[in-house]
This record gives structure tokens, sequence and C-alpha cells, in this order.
């Protein structure tokens, strides 16, 4: 089911716009987290100097309408360079693996995702156990 139109977004070629919601915030955690253990992480590079390529990345993904990362090859170097400030851009070679990363992240099953919170089974033998302590 498309989403109502939203008169400030994007212009789309049709009629459908799509659903999707990202935690950026989330997701800028785990890259903070996991960036120096990434195929694009260079040596010496803080993980600020990745944030405004990873927002890029996630703004583009967001804006492909479920594009494939190859169909939109040509078109993102330039349209990188337009939006990557000077002074935080980093080379197209790094750019572009940042960006695959994302791509690979966002596309991957459900199931490759660890849990957002542990998962806490309990049995009723634990239950029963602690209500006994607690007597």
């Amino acid at each position: 089911m498309p989403c109502p139109p939203d008169p400030f977004a994007h212009a789309w070629q049709d009629d459908a716009m799509p659903c999707a919601v990202i935690d950026i915030r989330s997701e800028l955690r785990f890259w903070a987290e996991t960036y120096a253990r990434q195929p694009f992480h260079r040596s010496g590079t803080p993980f600020r100097h990745y944030v405004p390529t990873l927002k890029f990345a996630y703004d583009t993904y967001l804006l492909s309408r479920r594009r494939s990362l190859q169909e939109l090859l040509p078109t993102l170097p330039s349209r990188y360079e337009a939006a990557a400030l000077n002074g935080v851009r980093l080379d197209w070679p790094v750019a572009s693996k940042v960006i695959a990363r994302v791509w690979e992240r966002l596309n991957a099953p459900l199931e490759d995702d660890p849990p957002l919170f542990a998962p806490t089974v309990m049995d009723e033998r634990v239950l029963l156990e602690r209500a006994m302590q607690h007597r």
C-alpha cells in the first residue's frame, strides 16, 4: 500500500512513494561501533569523517525506490560530490565502499541483524525458584 502523497517530498516518477523509515541514530551507533572493522575503513580516519557519507548512503537508499545499487552507480559520483561538503567528503573509491556496505546492511535478511534486545526466556522453574527466594 503506497504512502499518502507528501506535498514537500521529492517529485516521484509515479504516484507511489516508498514507505521506509530508518532510525539513523541507531544506524550511526552501529557504524560507530563497527567502522574500524569494516572493509572501507582507512587507518587514522576517525568515525566523524565517515558520517556524511553514511548519511548520503541512507538518503540515497531511501530515495532510490528499491533500485539496485548497480543501477544507481553511474550517477552517484556526481551526486555525492554535489551533496558532500569538500572538507568532509571521502575520496570516491572509499565512499563507494561505504555506500555498498550500507546497501548490504539494508538489504540483508532481518534474521542476519543482531536482536535489538537480548532475548530473555524465562521458564516456570526459574520464576518459581525466584519467587521462593523472595519469600
